[in-house]
């Protein structure tokens, strides 16, 4: 294949056989050592680079190539990056992180309810602006989207969903994709404020429903928690402040909740908005 001349050189004679040899040698060298030299390196943490997309961003316009240190890593699911200036076009006079959904870190939460409750922190939305409520299956299939319009007041909202066929315990280990939108603007939906999370039906084990049928509210609340069912815990901690406003320990209580899902216990702290009803279509 090459002509295995002998090359003179200062130090000798080599050919070109030979040449090449050392040279991949001194290549698997570099790279041995290339190697060695990341593994001293900490890595970094893909935790540290995703943003809480339980909170509000500005848009879920592409970033440019001046953001670029700011773009997610991990794309599923893919909303929310941090904050940033919007467009005069927008019709939101609030910052986006006013709206924050009221669910663990990890975006995640199991429920018994064939109509479950969600809560949000929100800012006050104007009537004039409307908030798109989506669900999806486990296949991403839509299930059901709906709007309905801001009430003008800040406060913790609540969102009832109605009873979903699809959302059954016959479907325990999957899970369900939303997202609440508000639309800042109309002519371009880039610029959503857009917060999501996933809700995994299971089934409501036999001894916990006798329990709960003779517990009081705050054991139930000990239950819920015991069995890892966080929209429970928090639906049935925000009944006891609606029915109670004036009691400040319930709302310590709910901060307190707030905080062990490393969000601002001062949103325990905010008017509890009346209940949004959705009435799905289909």
């Amino acid at each position: 294949m090459f002509d295995n001349k002998p090359i003179k050189t200062t130090t000798g004679v080599v050919t070109v056989s030979a040449l090449m040899l050392l040279s991949f040698t001194s290549i698997g060298a570099t790279q041995t050592e290339r190697g060695r030299n990341n593994a001293n390196q900490p890595e970094e943490s893909i935790a540290d680079s995703i943003p809480d997309r339980r909170k509000g961003g500005a848009s879920r316009r592409p970033q440019t190539s001046q953001n670029t240190e700011d773009e997610e890593v991990v794309q599923a699911p893919q909303r929310r990056k941090p904050a940033a200036s919007r467009n005069d076009n927008n019709q939101c006079n609030f910052n986006p992180q006013e709206l924050v959904a009221l669910i663990p870190e990890n975006l995640h939460g199991k429920t018994t309810e064939l109509s479950p409750t969600l809560y949000f922190s929100v800012p006050a939305i104007t009537a004039s602006t409307e908030i798109e409520f989506v669900l999806r299956g486990p296949e991403d299939e839509l299930i059901e989207k709906q709007t309905f319009s801001g009430k003008g007041q800040a406060g913790i909202m609540s969102l009832k969903l109605p009873k979903v066929p699809h959302l059954s315990s016959a479907n325990s280990e999957k899970t369900y994709h939303w997202y609440l939108s508000i639309i800042c603007n109309q002519s371009d939906r880039a610029d959503d404020v857009v917060v999501e999370g996933l809700l995994q039906p299971i089934t409501l084990q036999s001894n916990l429903l006798q329990q709960l049928e003779t517990a009081t509210l705050e054991e139930r609340i000990k239950l819920y928690q015991s069995h890892d069912l966080w929209h429970e815990r928090l639906h049935t901690l925000a009944k006891m402040r609606r029915s109670q406003p004036q009691n400040t320990q319930l709302a310590q209580k709910l901060g307190e909740l707030l905080e062990s899902v490393q969000l601002d216990p001062t949103i325990g702290q905010k008017p509890l908005l009346e209940t949004e009803m959705l009435s799905l279509s289909h």
